[in-house]
């Protein structure tokens, strides 16, 4: 007995010897490999290097093609111009992901677009509407990107000079005519643009104001509404989707405009009748085969339109139905959901983009069969997992910078933290599941509820606080670097009680801010109770600073605050429009403010200075104090001299400047604040729904947040249908 279980085990060793060798070298095999593959595809996250069908796409703004067969799609969520080869294999060729403009006369792939549409590809260049960059760009053989009109500030027009110096305002499509003209869908501006061979620009047609007027007569006396997709056939004419009047529009080589499709009702009829008296819901693609068959996005319809060469309208693809059916033989059973872009593909397919399929679909012409070229169906989580700049925020407001640089922030009304990483720009969800409440205390943050979350903080262990209501009253919350959500302060009750004992025994009645000291103590500014209350690393409470605030005045409410690095504490009021210091001994002085409620006094004494409304408050590296004035739409700085400045904003609210300096850009609402180690300066600029941020060089630009507000990403379906948009 004992010699058998011997010779098997010398057996077993024997055999394992044998496996070790191949084991190893499969092992070694799988690492080479992928070193390999993260060398050629630099981008895994979003799926370069793969097959085109097994990407998530999300959103997809333009189409085009080019004589190889190589299809390019510009790639909203990832604000990225993609490429799909012939063989079906996905890759990068412009946009480094993150929303912005940079790397002109550089290569493409490092530098920034934001939300690019309409492309068109001739003679080896790709040309994009680089949409919210108000600009047209061109990306060479070799893969130089530089701009061929706009200059990035929205706005029209400075015609006849050349494009480059032009203003654009949000423009959705381009195409090129055969002698090299370049035509421009300028949909803000309501017109359309020419840039002949020689850079100069004119107004092709549009006289700028939106409507519907025209017809007959001179393309640019004519009237547009919100043009979208544009489409020159072989004899030179151009074919507007005029999305805002519901139509089709021609203009003629002789330059005269006349509606070819769309009686100007946003409804569906006309099929098997004259396209003229048809009706069409917000077309925002038109394009021209070889014989003179029109093919039209009808968007709002869930449809393709096709005019054929008698001018009579038919539905090629798409139904009623907007619940994905699969691809298929038969184009007109074949459902779509809202098809925003069109591209042919050779002379006999028609490449669809299906929106809010999320793929890029191909007929076949000649059989009208349906296949998947690109997505996979699945999209970004509502702008998780993409770059900060394609995600929808709403009244972001707390706002602060870990030690690896990365952003956290309080999406307020969608109840959750998200993060803006520093390496990569993009967002996701760390704290909140999307629910409104207080439950999963010592859970993990991301499956916890949240209710309305207001501010944050940071502490020098990277534990996060943040506030949030519970019923009519506050409470604080921490999350541990670990992602461990727990009950910090706050009974849940109105009140100012509980000094002495610990913090989640205490009552609040209305926290208006946090902050934290080098120590890990956390100070709470209670604004109706008129006092600032500290919670030790114990977590006990007690009170700071309450009958001092009140020998201060009957309107003093403490607003925002900050503490520096010497322990002193900075509170702002903005009742009284004043910001005041107190010392480790407790003596309150006034350092910023006449109490005038007048916004005045940049390059003197802040002393001397009216703060009108300052709110948020931070210190910074170089230990200037920041204050953020909520309701005048700008930030300032009081230096080491007590002199105060602008920072940020003009004073007049709106959202205008990234690219450029801070002290011109518009912001609207500007929150809280927070520091990087560099220096850099990040705020929540709460009524645009962003979070923007300040270079050491004093450079503006949006990390997180767009336009349009919601948690779900533009594109995806809302219950809610304007016409009259920008």
């Amino acid at each position: 007995m004992v010699s058998d279980k011997r010779v098997a085990h010398t057996e077993l060793m024997v055999l394992i010897g044998k496996l070790i060798v191949p084991i190893i070298l499969v092992f070694k095999l799988c690492v080479l490999m992928s070193v390999q593959a993260s060398e050629l595809y630099p981008y895994p996250f979003i799926g370069d290097g793969r097959l085109g069908t097994d990407v998530v796409l999300t959103l997809v703004d333009g189409i085009a093609t080019d004589s190889d067969g190589n299809i390019f799609i510009s790639h909203r969520s990832q604000n990225r111009i993609r490429k799909v080869s012939p063989d079906g294999v996905i890759t990068t060729i412009a946009g480094n992901g993150i929303a912005g403009f940079s790397g002109d006369g550089g290569l493409a792939l490092d530098a920034s677009l934001s939300f690019p549409a309409g492309l068109v590809s001739k003679n080896g260049n790709l040309y994009i509407a680089d949409r919210n960059n108000h600009r047209i760009r061109k990306i060479d053989s070799n893969g130089i990107i530089t701009t061929v009109a706009g200059t990035g500030k929205p706005g029209c027009c400075n015609d006849n000079g050349l494009a480059k110096e032009a203003h654009l305002h949000f423009p959705s499509d381009v195409d090129i005519d055969l002698e090299g003209n370049l035509y421009i869908s300028d949909r803000s501006n309501n017109r359309i643009r020419k840039v002949n061979s020689e850079g100069i620009i004119t107004t092709f047609a549009g006289s700028g104001e939106p409507g519907y007027r025209g017809d007959f007569g001179p393309a640019e006396k004519s009237l547009l509404k919100y043009p979208f997709g544009i489409s020159l056939d072989s004899k030179g004419n151009i074919y507007i989707a005029d999305r805002g009047n519901n139509r089709v529009r021609k203009i003629d080589k002789r330059g005269i405009i006349t509606t070819i499709a769309g009686d100007g009702t946003h409804s569906f009829g006309g099929d098997y009748g004259p396209a003229n008296q048809s009706s069409l819901a917000f077309p925002t693609d038109v394009i021209v085969d070889s014989l003179g068959v029109v093919y039209i996005a009808d968007r709002n319809n869930n449809r393709v339109r096709k005019i054929d060469r008698l001018g009579v309208i038919t539905t090629l693809m798409g139904t009623n139905q907007v619940e994905f059916n699969g691809d298929n033989e038969i184009a007109a059973e074949t459902t779509l959901h809202l098809p925003f872009a069109l591209a042919f593909n050779g002379e006999d397919r028609l490449l669809v983009v299906d929106r809010n399929h999320f793929r890029v679909r191909e007929v076949r012409l000649q059989d009208n069969q349906v296949e998947t070229v690109a997505g996979n169906g699945k999209f970004l989580f509502r702008g998780d997992g993409g770059p900060g700049g394609g995600a929808t925020l709403e009244a972001p407001s707390g706002i602060a910078v870990d030690s690896k640089g990365d952003v956290l922030f309080a999406d307020r009304l969608h109840q959750r933290i998200r993060k803006v990483g520093r390496s990569n720009s993009i967002i996701e969800t760390v704290i909140g599941n999307g629910k409104q409440g207080n439950e999963g205390n010592e859970g993990l943050g991301i499956e916890a509820t949240l209710h309305l979350p207001e501010v944050l903080i940071m502490d020098h262990e990277d534990n996060l606080y943040l506030t949030q209501r519970s019923g009519n009253a506050w409470i604080i919350r921490k999350i541990n670097p670990d992602g461990i959500i727990t009950h910090f302060a706050g009974n849940g009750r109105q009140g100012n009680i509980g000094d002495g004992g610990p913090s989640i025994e205490a009552s609040f009645h209305t926290i208006s801010d946090i902050a934290a000291d080098e120590r890990g103590n956390i100070y709470v500014a209670d604004s109706i109770n008129r006092n600032i209350r500290k919670i030790n690393k114990r977590g006990i409470i007690s009170t700071f600073a309450d009958d001092s605030l009140e020998a201060l005045g009957t309107e003093v409410h403490p607003n925002g605050i900050v503490v520096d690095k010497a322990g002193s504490i900075f509170f702002s009021d903005s009742g009284s429009g004043k910001v005041y210091k107190i010392d480790a001994s407790g003596t309150i002085t006034l350092i910023a403010g006449t109490g005038d409620f007048d916004d005045h006094g940049d390059g003197g004494l802040a002393l001397e200075a009216g703060l009108r409304s300052p709110g948020g408050l931070a210190i910074g590296p170089d230990g200037f104090l920041y204050i953020a004035e909520q309701t005048t739409h700008r930030i300032r700085r009081i230096d080491s001299n007590g002199i105060i400045t602008g920072y940020v904003g003009t004073g007049k609210y709106g959202f205008s400047g990234d690219g450029g300096l801070a002290v011109k850009a518009e912001i609207k609402g500007p929150f809280r604040m927070d520091f990087d180690k560099e220096g850099s300066l990040y705020f929540s600029d709460r009524d645009n729904n962003r979070i923007r941020k300040v270079d050491i060089n004093g450079v503006i630009t949006t990390i997180a947040g767009h336009s349009n507000i919601g948690w779900l990403q533009d594109g995806l379906e809302v219950r809610i249908t304007v016409h009259n948009f920008p």
